[in-house]
């Protein structure tokens, strides 16, 4: 009851990477084998993803708490650069608009910018804010301080060291979880700290300013062996007691729950033969509203489906690097 490695990452890219996936579609695939075969994935998961203009974030439950989605979102933002991310975006944004940018990939100041296009700048100054204001801050389908965080960040692409410049540092700060009192945030205005209430909202919200950005969407995975193992085995590394790893599965849960809302993100969860095991403090038995969400009622005889959500993976002749591209 396994599926060849080489095989499911062909389907993996035949029929989620190549279309569905960079048109704005979402999927949470768990995959279960050793640590050779989930290395190799994760490997060619990380070439597939630049191929198609994917962000590619890989989080290991040692690290990071599993358990505490907000977390999850800040390993998430440290791999991101905010500051390119807003470029490109204002770049995008000037450009459509009719209007030059003078030093593609770089700040510009919003005299120079005034001065290339020969408009008076009060009146760059506004049409830009009237842009931002449409494009992000009425974008619904991010939370509001993450379009005020987006929209702080694209002005800052614009402007001479000041008031609005200064806040660039305290809002990634507070993206990656770094902030430590978040009044540093009070001319933004942010208000709200990132927590388990809002961390999925702002995933979602990630997503979304990836797209605007440019980018297809988010490949993420994410490593939950650590999630199995007892405090001797897990040593100096995060260890996660009974009711940790059922808040972790609860996690997994609502990112499956909440997957049409993740705009163009997938998520491959990887894990060990534990989750599918008899432990009844650490497998999926120990949460059946997630078992019943990735196992299958009816399955062949002879083989795994490979479209499954959770499958086995057994060794397999599969791409090496720079080769992904390749597969049919």
């Amino acid at each position: 009851m396994t599926v060849p490695t080489c095989e499911w990452l062909e389907i993996l890219e035949r029929e989620y990477l190549a279309d569905f996936i960079t048109a704005g579609g979402a999927a949470v695939k768990f995959v279960v084998s050793d640590n050779d075969q989930l290395l190799a994935v994760q490997g060619c998961l990380r070439e597939a993803a630049d191929q198609h203009n994917l962000a590619f974030v890989a989080i290991d439950s040692a690290d990071a708490r599993l358990h505490m989605i907000q977390d999850v979102f800040f390993g998430i933002a440290r791999a991101l650069d905010w500051n390119c991310l807003a470029q490109r975006f204002v770049e995008t944004l000037v450009e459509k608009n009719d209007y030059a940018w003078p030093k593609p990939g770089d700040a510009v100041p919003m005299q120079e910018l005034a001065r290339t296009n020969r408009i008076d700048i009060t009146l760059l100054r506004r049409d830009i804010k009237q842009w931002l204001t449409k494009g992000v801050l009425r974008d619904s389908e991010m939370t509001q301080d993450f379009r005020v965080a987006m929209t702080q960040l694209c002005l800052g692409r614009m402007e001479v060291p000041s008031a609005e410049a200064a806040i660039e540092i305290p809002i990634t700060q507070w993206l990656k979880g770094e902030l430590r009192a978040i009044g540093a945030l009070k001319n933004a205005p942010i208000t709200a700290r990132i927590t388990r209430h809002n961390g999925r909202a702002m995933l979602r919200s990630a997503c979304r300013w990836l797209r605007k950005c440019g980018q297809h969407g988010l490949c993420l995975t994410l490593d939950i062996r650590s999630l199995g193992k007892t405090r001797r085995a897990a040593g100096d590394r995060l260890y996660y007691s009974p009711g940790a790893v059922m808040d972790g599965f609860e996690v997994l849960r609502q990112l499956i729950d909440d997957a049409e809302h993740f705009s163009g993100m997938l998520l491959v969860v990887l894990a060990d033969n534990t989750l599918i095991g008899d432990d009844r403090s650490r497998s999926l038995n120990a949460y059946l509203a997630l078992k019943m969400r990735v196992w299958d009622d009816v399955r062949a005889e002879s083989r795994d489906d490979p479209l499954m959500p959770l499958v086995r993976l057994v060794p397999s002749p599969f791409p090496v690097r720079g080769e992904f591209e390749a597969l049919p």
